[in-house]
């Protein structure tokens, strides 16, 4: 089968089925009724979710830059290490969402691979296929802030699915720092599936605390602790991509294209 090369036309029609496969199937098997999104993520795993990380998957395999867009292992092995400010951050959240009890089992269980299936999904669009897209456009730093911009308004239309429009606002914002740091990491480990885990472990905790809030409780950590959570780890992921690294990433990324 001929391999694709991820240019940004490929990856911006890439991004166009993956939303048609995450919102408008959802839609679809929603029957269009909104529903919180606790609900929708502890309610049963989501087709929707599963057919979009599977497309994810297949974009991401049939391409020829594999280790460019981050399918291969963290190189340096030693940058794992790089992970430990988000990874942090997450398990933090868990302890406070389950500090006053914990959900039913079997809605951890289905929270847990929902949350496995955004991970994948989200991660193999936004940081492997559409940042290789935009690098092949444009510098390091565009590329990222476009990428993360991108993320941030697809998280918007969660309003649509939920009606809480203003907690989509949030969660957008959110989702755009986030996306700075997660993107700004992927590229120092040349690998997305570490950020993927810590990705899935986000999101897990994230809806585990709404699970565990009483009905009509304004106290779960999402949003607004999310989006003060992941302020610093926008400005981490500044720091990773100074100057002297971008340097770095460039050299790296012409010895793949000789």
């Amino acid at each position: 089968m001929k391999q694709l090369h991820i240019t940004l036309p490929l990856a911006l029609l890439a991004l166009l089925v993956w939303l048609g496969l995450t919102l408008g199937v959802g839609r679809l098997l929603s029957g269009g009724r909104q529903q919180a999104l606790a609900e929708s993520v502890a309610g049963g795993v989501g087709l929707a979710w599963l057919l979009a990380a599977l497309f994810a998957l297949l974009v991401a395999l049939a391409s020829r830059e594999r280790r460019a867009i981050g399918l291969g292992a963290p190189s340096p092995l030693k940058s794992l290490w790089l992970i430990w400010p988000p990874l942090l951050y997450s398990l933090l959240m868990l302890l406070v969402a389950w500090a006053g009890g914990w959900p039913a089992p079997k809605a951890l269980l289905i929270v847990a691979c929902n949350a496995a299936l955004v991970a994948v999904s989200e991660e193999l669009m936004f940081r492997a296929v559409l940042l290789q897209g935009l690098l092949q456009r444009f510098g390091i730093w565009p590329a990222v802030l476009l990428s993360s911009a991108l993320f941030g308004v697809v998280h918007t239309v969660n309003g649509l699915a939920t009606g809480d429009f203003n907690g989509a606002l949030w969660q957008s914002a959110a989702a755009f720092l986030q996306g700075i740091g997660y993107a700004a990491i992927r590229l120092r480990m040349r690998s997305v599936w570490p950020m993927t885990v810590v990705h899935g472990l986000w999101d897990f905790a994230l809806v585990s605390s709404m699970l565990g809030a009483a009905p009509g409780d304004d106290g779960s950590v999402l949003p607004y602790a999310a989006l003060l959570a992941v302020l610093p780890l926008c400005l981490y992921g500044v720091f990773l991509l100074r100057a002297s690294q971008r340097a770095l990433l460039r050299q790296d990324a012409d010895q793949l294209h000789q």
